[in-house]
């Protein structure tokens, strides 16, 4: 009997556990994608891994080939629209190239003090749950990506500050305050 409710318990926990996964597994959106630890991808600049999410910088024609082999087929572009502007100008469209592969583009322009909103967050929220597969997220150097992905994980996921900031630190977040003093630095939303 104390077998049978320990496997019942197990089976259930396992159920509760795994049903993101599951629902993932199922065709769910990048919204819904399981969020879990981040690394430098070896070899490229500025450039970090989850499960289905990249973080980077500007990426090159070569790597915006390498992410679509990866299976990356969204892209998050948050670059400010002078920024892609001048870029497109001295190398190459992005969207262009990004549609050519057969990845979708979003741009999400994150530069002017007033693209730092929370319009800004849920946005990039709608465009990950109208999406699918992998997704790369990026704009110069990955630290507007960053910024914008702990944004999102506290404000659609339910990370507290000191989560996100967690995973952040994994990709491109440090504040010179922490450096200085050789701590991490709680955060807390007040009201």
């Amino acid at each position: 009997m104390k077998k049978t409710l320990c496997s019942m318990a197990i089976a259930l926990l396992a159920c509760v556990l795994l049903q993101p996964l599951a629902a993932w597994g199922s065709g769910g959106t990048l919204n819904e994608a399981p969020v879990d630890s981040v690394f430098k991808v070896e070899g490229k600049k500025d450039l970090f891994k989850s499960t289905h999410f990249y973080f980077g910088g500007q990426p090159t024609l070569e790597t915006l080939q390498w992410l679509k082999s990866e299976g990356v087929t969204t892209v998050i572009n948050i670059r400010s629209e002078k920024e892609n502007k001048e870029f497109t100008e001295s190398s190459f469209n992005e969207e262009s190239v990004v549609k050519e592969l057969g990845m979708s583009y979003v741009s999400i322009p994150l530069g002017d003090k007033e693209t730092y909103c929370p319009e800004t967050v849920d946005k990039f929220a709608a465009a990950l749950t109208a999406n699918q597969g992998k997704a790369l997220i990026h704009c110069l150097s990955a630290g507007r990506a960053t910024y914008l992905w702990m944004a999102y994980l506290v404000r659609h996921r339910g990370y507290s500050l000191d989560e996100a900031a967690a995973v952040g630190r994994r990709i491109k977040y440090s504040t010179q305050l922490e450096d200085l003093l050789g701590v991490k630095i709680s955060l807390a939303i007040s009201s």
